[in-house]
């Protein structure tokens, strides 16, 4: 039995009632949520409504690229009187923002008031899984390249986070992991208490796969799991549940829409959405909205984003619309996600990468983003790795040269790389357009 740290009795004692009182965002979000879940679903309809409204009128008023939109139906803002009515404006896709994670790199903007409400969001879904703060959070998802490049360390906030609410996070970086690494790491993370791991589905099953064939028992087994960014199945769930012993979460997000959805803690084959500041429409291929059982693609409107907006948006993932769940929840759901791959590479040495580690290296490390309009990574034998890019004015034969000796590094010198300009890269016969294309054996 692991102990609770001190933080356990500090923080819903005190942190939490002064923070809360002093109307620090984080706390509240994470306040109000708790309280929302069990409205019903009508009401919590009608305060998305009364959110969309505004968001509308300033992005007819104020960003081009609806102004345009609203005219050329002709539409006004207050045109739009319930959610169902966004079906009368077209969907924005990635070709008309050059956004997405599906090949397509992607330069978004968020005011900064939105930060501490995206972690209070965190903080209360997390508590479905039962995982506190105070917990330490593993995390198996990047490149060792992203986390001291892209987000390096800042002392004090993480000091204070540390003293005042028992705040720890370890990285274990997909590209270097090893059983024995992960033994060791929850060995020392077991001494401050509870902890839990959040990581790409093909990176977790991939380590609890090896785990499950050495058959030893690991120091102390976490809290919950928690996947994100590709698409998780039920088998790999179930891999999960049994080889760390414990619950499994399902967190749907898009780098450029966050927080869409999270499994409910009591009927985790569904998720519900975050209808406080997303709505999230699953358009049928025929344009008419997709009943409970029926699938389509999601089309998702940030309520909070009014420095980018993004409204009537379709990330390329499909969905099922799910029924209203027993838990008595208010909020909508979805029954399946659709449409995330979860194609690795893979070298003959045994390291991994997904498509999501992959566009982070290639997009926050390397920095692809003013020389590539779309990106693929075929892969044809263990060994041999083609980067076709679709180049826009400002790629150069440097760049080339550039992109291709990072990747080389990345991978090392078991791996021959070669990058590819291509005019534009087709979809696949199910017209998807994946970022890894595996043709080795």
């Amino acid at each position: 039995m692991r102990r609770e740290p001190f933080h356990s009795w500090l923080v819903p004692r005190i942190v939490e009632p002064l923070a809360e009182g002093l109307g620090r965002p984080l706390w509240t979000t994470r306040r109000r949520l708790a309280e929302l879940q069990w409205r019903p679903a009508a009401e919590l309809e009608q305060r998305a409504l009364d959110r969309l409204r505004p968001l509308l009128e300033h992005a007819s008023r104020f960003v081009p690229h609806y102004r345009a939109l609203f005219a050329e139906r002709g539409l006004r803002a207050r045109d739009i009187q319930s959610v169902r009515d966004l079906n009368r404006l077209p969907i924005t896709s990635k070709a008309e923002l050059r956004a997405g994670s599906t090949g397509l790199p992607f330069e978004f903007y968020w005011d900064r008031s939105m930060l501490p409400v995206l972690g209070g969001t965190d903080r209360f879904w997390l508590e479905w899984s039962g995982i506190a703060v105070w917990h330490t959070r593993i995390t198996v998802a990047s490149p060792s390249y992203f986390y001291n490049l892209v987000t390096p360390a800042r002392r004090w906030p993480a000091l204070i986070n540390r003293v005042m609410v028992g705040e720890r996070a370890e990285s274990f970086p997909a590209d270097q992991m090893t059983t024995e690494k992960f033994r060791a790491l929850v060995e020392r993370v077991t001494l401050h208490g509870p902890y839990f791991v959040r990581g790409y589905p093909g990176s977790l099953v991939s380590l609890a796969a090896r785990l499950a064939e050495e058959g030893r028992p690991l120091a102390s087994y976490p809290r919950a799991v928690v996947t994100l960014a590709e698409t998780l199945t039920g088998p790999n769930a179930a891999t999960l549940r049994e080889v760390f012993r414990c619950s499994v979460a399902n967190h749907y997000s898009a780098w450029e829409v966050p927080q869409i959805a999270h499994s409910c803690p009591d009927h985790p084959e569904l998720l519900h959405i975050n209808s406080d500041r997303v709505v999230v429409r699953v358009v049928r291929s025929d344009g008419a909205e997709a009943g409970p059982g029926e699938t389509g693609q999601v089309v998702a409107t940030d309520l909070a984003n009014y420095v980018m907006p993004f409204i009537n948006y379709s990330a390329g993932d499909g969905a099922m619309v799910g029924p209203r769940c027993p838990c008595g929840r208010g909020m909508p759901t979805l029954a399946r996600l659709e449409g995330r791959d979860i194609e690795m590479i893979r070298t003959r040495e045994g390291r991994e990468m997904s498509s999501g580690a992959f566009g982070q290296l290639l997009t926050f490390v390397i920095g692809i983003i003013p020389y590539v309009w779309e990106y693929q990574a075929v892969q044809t034998t263990p060994e041999a790795l083609i980067l076709r890019v679709v180049p826009t004015p400002r790629f150069t034969a440097e760049f080339q040269a550039t992109l291709q000796r990072g990747l080389a590094e990345f991978f090392g010198p078991g791996m021959q790389i070669i990058v590819e300009p291509v005019a534009s890269i087709p979809a696949e016969v199910s017209g998807k357009r994946l970022i890894i294309k595996q043709m080795s054996s």
